[in-house]
C-alpha cells in the first residue's frame, strides 16, 4: 500500500525537503507540490491524495483555516515554525505536527502514523444481522445511514458522497468498497462514479436518470445494462 503525499508550503526549501524525505520512504508517493491552499485544494480536486503535509503559517490562508473551512478527509500533519499553533492545529485531529527544520528520524515517526490510521481504518460496518442499514464512519465517529434513504453514491477520488434524504455524507473510501456492503438487489451502477438506489429513481431520459430529485449522468458502457434494469422495473426511457 502506498500513500500519495501532497505538499502545501510558501517555502522552496521546505517543500524541497519534505519531497527528499518522501522519496527515501518506500510506502510514500508525491501526488503533489502547492505554495498555498488555494492551488492545493486544485490538486485535491483532480488527484488521488491519502496525506498532507501541511504549512500552518501561509500568505492568505493559513494552513489551519484551510482544514477548518475545507472538506478534507486524507491524512493531515502539520509542519510549522511556530510552536503556537500547535494546540489549535490538535483541535481539528489532525494525524501529527512536526516543527522546523524537520529531523527525518521525527518526519518517519509520523508518516508511520498516518500510514496505520490508512491501513487500517474500517470506514464502513455492514451488520449481517440488520441488512436495513450500515455503518460509515464520517467526522471520526460511525453513523447509521439507512438503505432504504439512500439515493445514490458518487465516487470522488479517493472518498465517496453517500446522498440520502437526510443529507450527504463524505466518507474516505471508494465505491467498490461501499458496493460490496450493499445489497445488490436494491442498486443500479449506471457510471464508473455513480451507484444508485433503484426505488431512487423517478424518471428516465437518454443519457440521465432522476433519483431523489437529481439529476445524474448514465454512462455509454453502462446504458445496456441500466436498459435492461428499467425494462425490469416496468420503467421506460424517454
Amino acid at each position: 500500500m502506498t500513500l500519495n503525499c501532497l505538499i502545501v508550503d510558501d517555502e522552496p526549501l521546505a517543500r524541497q525537503q519534505i519531497e527528499a524525505y518522501i522519496r527515501r520512504v518506500p510506502f510514500l508517493a508525491l501526488a503533489g507540490l502547492a505554495r498555498n491552499p488555494v492551488a492545493a485544494k486544485g490538486i485535491l480536486d483532480t488527484v488521488p491524495v491519502d496525506l498532507i503535509f501541511l504549512d500552518i503559517k501561509m500568505p492568505g490562508m493559513n494552513g489551519v483555516d484551510f482544514v477548518r473551512h475545507s472538506s478534507i478527509f486524507q491524512q493531515i500533519i502539520f509542519i510549522t515554525a511556530f510552536p503556537e499553533f500547535a494546540i489549535e492545529g490538535f483541535e481539528l485531529d489532525v494525524t501529527d505536527y512536526l516543527m522546523k527544520p524537520v529531523a527525518f528520524e521525527r518526519f518517519l515517526k509520523a508518516v508511520e502514523k498516518a500510514y496505520i490510521k490508512v491501513k487500517g481504518s474500517e470506514t464502513i460496518k455492514a451488520i449481517e444481522h440488520h441488512p436495513d442499514f450500515i455503518y460509515v464512519k464520517h467526522h471520526q465517529r460511525f453513523e447509521k445511514i439507512f438503505i432504504d434513504d439512500i439515493f445514490f453514491i458518487e465516487s470522488m477520488l479517493n472518498y465517496i458522497h453517500i446522498i440520502t434524504a437526510n443529507g450527504k455524507s463524505t466518507i474516505y473510501s471508494s465505491l467498490r468498497q461501499i458496493e460490496n456492503s450493499l445489497p445488490g438487489n436494491k442498486f443500479l451502477k449506471i457510471h464508473k462514479s455513480y451507484l444508485v438506489a433503484k426505488n431512487a429513481i423517478t424518471a428516465v431520459e437518454k443519457n440521465n436518470l432522476i433519483a431523489g430529485g437529481y439529476k445524474l449522468p448514465i454512462s455509454r458502457s453502462h446504458r445496456s445494462s441500466v436498459i435492461n434494469t428499467l425494462i425490469a422495473m416496468n420503467l421506460s426511457m424517454r
